[in-house]
């Protein structure tokens, strides 16, 4: 079976994971679909561990390497204090970019307080891009128990922020003119830095969030989008959901761009945005704690039983919720 670019099909990474040896008791959360980072328990503290590759783009690859991995850590409830990183490089680049890469690596580390304790760098016969590997270690007390949490069917999931931000980025650095044949040159100058703001870093937001006494749980959506980000949770928390389409924040001004590239936006790469499951009950509060932090929020859908199944409601149709490519992959 010949496999397409992407992440795995989510049956043979089952397979594969099969393959590994059992974990210690020590390990409460190791190698699973729809996990962002693993979690090991010391005496004082848990200890959270992440790892992701940048492969989609190569403009400001540093700072993405960064914010990507840092965001797996934080939706564990951590704060990310350690990075590590892999950079692989085609034969004959110049010394000049690999110290603009790390110099991105830098500004971002310093921003979120985190520092560079390792990593690798070489340059790779028979490579046709750069590729760049973190890994993210945070720490998170004890005394703030084990997070994430039991997830209930009656629970309800939000959306954290709009979606596609980091689609939208990447498509307006890889494909300037096209965008700015599209929508203009002032809405394209707004969309190249959509990567700062409203930004593809949910550090601040998930910290904030997982102190909410009502959250139950987080993910960041990745790879595949919002509905990929969604199936992954649930495969994770071993739940269905009901997910009310039109209740998506999708950001507005770049639907025309989607329309060209035949792109479906709720399947576009998204990472600054963050799903989040809340205790039903405390879905008010954790509104009005949303607004009160300045942070956007919307309620998307409500967990249900697994044998219920995964869907979500687009106008009249009622549509299962499956795992599914990156829509990115069309513009290159």
């Amino acid at each position: 079976m010949e496999l397409k670019e992407g992440k795995l099909p989510p049956d043979f990474l089952k397979e594969l994971l099969n393959l590994l040896p059992p974990l210690k008791k020590e390990i409460k959360i190791g190698p699973k679909i729809g996990g962002d980072s693993a979690i090991i328990e010391f005496k004082d503290l848990y200890l959270i561990v992440s790892q992701d590759p940048i492969t989609f783009t190569e403009k400001e690859i540093g700072y993405y390497g960064v914010i990507v991995n840092a965001n797996d850590v934080a939706v564990m409830g951590a704060k990310p204090l350690y990075f590590l990183f892999t950079l692989l490089l085609p034969e004959g680049f110049y010394k000049e970019n690999i110290k603009r890469i790390f110099k991105e690596v830098k500004g971002v580390c310093k921003k979120l307080g985190i520092q560079v304790i390792g990593g690798h760098t070489e340059i790779t016969p028979g490579l046709k891009k750069i590729i760049l590997s973190g890994t993210m270690i945070g720490i998170r007390k004890k005394e703030n128990g084990l997070f994430p949490k039991k997830v209930n069917a009656g629970d309800f999931l939000f959306c954290i922020k709009e979606v596609p931000i980091e689609g939208i980025s990447i498509i307006a650095k890889e494909k300037k003119e096209i965008v700015k044949n599209i929508i203009g040159e002032k809405k394209l100058n707004k969309f190249l830095k959509y990567n700062i703001k409203p930004g593809i870093s949910i550090v601040k937001e998930a910290i904030l969030i997982s102190g909410f006494r009502g959250t139950l749980a987080m993910h960041d959506p990745t790879e595949g989008g919002i509905i990929n980000g969604i199936w992954e949770l649930c495969e994770f928390l071993n739940k269905g959901i009901i997910v009310y389409g039109d209740k998506i924040p999708v950001a507005k001004g770049f639907e025309k761009v989607f329309e060209y590239f035949n792109m479906d936006p709720l399947k576009t790469i998204s990472s600054g945005s963050l799903l989040v499951a809340i205790k039903k009950g405390y879905e008010k509060n954790f509104e009005l704690f949303c607004k009160k932090k300045r942070i956007g929020s919307t309620l998307i859908g409500i967990f249900k039983n697994l044998n219920e199944g995964r869907y979500i409601l687009k106008k009249d149709r009622k549509v299962e919720i499956l795992p599914c490519q990156d829509d990115i992959s069309k513009i290159f």
